[in-house]
């Protein structure tokens, strides 16, 4: 039996709709994400894939629809409350903070985990044999790592507190293809641990190459839904979603 007939998915967004002022960004938003998937979300700047994120995190207001977590509605859930409740947000380049170590950061996150001082030895044991490179720099300011070692420390974060729900923001944005090569193997390690994964992402390349299924956007609204494999071996629907949207039906139905 699925993980998906037995349990709810991680995350439900049932018509979502959101904006900023006056002016309305998302139009009736369907996307859902069972456990132990990784769904990719695409689309051109200005899709409305970050303004997604923003609701699901709470940094923006949802103004109608439902978004739910495990089955639970998180409209009237701050933003804090969101974190502990399961879900962990990486943002493309901003991830660490200028002033703390790298050895801080992982403290800093380890102080979440329940368990005692054993299971958070483990924890940060783990993100060196994963990151051997942040071993070495663990007395560094996190500001001054390259572009490359930021997102690996962004990582460790999932690496350390086991969240329900990853979520990745412009994953290869201002990375050489080698480093994102390299860190795509940790984003499937940490999904095969038990988080489920949503990766924001431009490069189709990089989205499909490592999800189960997709979703693409543009002006505010999904416009394809499907298998990540399918999309991924159709280069005339791939173009077609990216250049002129799709007709209708080409996509699964349902969210």
């Amino acid at each position: 039996m699925s993980h998906a007939s037995v349990f709810p998915p991680v995350l439900s967004c049932r018509s979502v709709t959101s904006g900023y002022g006056d002016v309305q960004v998302l139009f009736g938003v369907d996307l859902r994400i069972e456990r132990a998937e990784v769904v990719a979300l695409m689309g051109a700047n200005g899709a409305g894939k970050t303004t997604l994120l923003r609701v699901i995190s709470g940094l923006e207001p949802l103004w109608s629809g439902e978004l739910l977590l495990n089955d639970l509605p998180l409209d009237a859930v701050a933003p804090h409350r969101r974190v502990e409740a399961g879900i962990c947000q990486i943002v493309g380049g901003s991830s660490v903070a200028a002033g703390l170590t790298v050895n801080e950061h992982l403290r800093l996150w380890a102080s979440t985990v329940e368990g005692g001082q054993k299971v958070l030895e483990t924890r940060l044991a783990e993100v060196h044999e994963v990151f051997p490179r942040l071993a070495e720099r663990r007395h560094q300011d996190a500001a001054t790592l390259s572009g490359g070692e930021k997102q690996m420390l962004a990582l460790s974060k999932a690496l350390i507190v086991h969240p329900d729900l990853l979520v990745i923001d412009e994953f290869s944005l201002g990375l050489a293809p080698k480093v994102v090569g390299d860190l795509l193997p940790v984003i499937r390690r940490i999904n095969e641990r038990g988080s489920a994964v949503l990766l924001v992402e431009q490069s189709a390349n990089v989205a499909l190459g490592i999800a189960d299924r997709a979703y693409c956007m543009e002006k505010g609204s999904i416009i394809y839904r499907g298998d990540a494999r399918s999309l991924a071996s159709d280069p005339e629907l791939l173009a077609s979603v990216y250049l002129q949207g799709v007709a209708p039906g080409a996509g699964e139905v349902g969210p």
